[in-house]
């Protein structure tokens, strides 16, 4: 009886790991990792955020989100943000979306400098071209 429970929660639930495995849409985040300034980051995106996100070709022209509208999304990031207070943008990259279901899709890394308990600190945030803010973490260093 047990066993044939446990069969039937099988072929319930494997078609529809398979449709998500598939399109991608499961729930695990995208992770990415990125190096900035010497430091190693990650990110981690979800597949909507990516697929709602514009594709775009540098071949085809400047990209959909401007560094204009860039500079404005991440001020009213570091407004909503106490921990923010006062950083300000010291560097951007546009970086493409690698080796993900959704082609050509790209984003902003942003590097500000602000400070925390008196002492300076690094921020780091990945801008899609939905102008979403997602906050990008140092990677810690692997315990020996």
């Amino acid at each position: 009886m047990r066993y044939g429970v446990i069969f039937g929660l099988l072929v319930l639930a494997l078609p529809a790991l398979d449709a998500a495995a598939r399109t991608g849409s499961g729930l695990w985040p995208v992770e990415i990792f990125d190096v900035m300034d010497g430091q190693r980051l990650v990110v981690f995106l979800h597949n909507e955020d990516i697929a709602a996100s514009r594709p775009w070709q540098p071949s085809e022209g400047g990209p959909p989100l401007t560094i204009a509208e860039v500079l404005e999304h991440i001020k009213d990031w570091v407004v909503k943000d106490p921990r923010l207070t006062g950083a300000q943008v010291r560097e951007i990259e546009l970086k493409p979306i690698h080796e993900h279901v959704m082609e050509h899709r790209w984003y902003y890394l942003v590097q500000l400098h602000g400070t925390r308990n008196g002492r300076p600190k690094a921020f780091y945030a990945a801008v899609l071209f939905t102008g979403k803010i997602v906050p990008a973490m140092v990677e810690p260093a692997s315990i020996k």
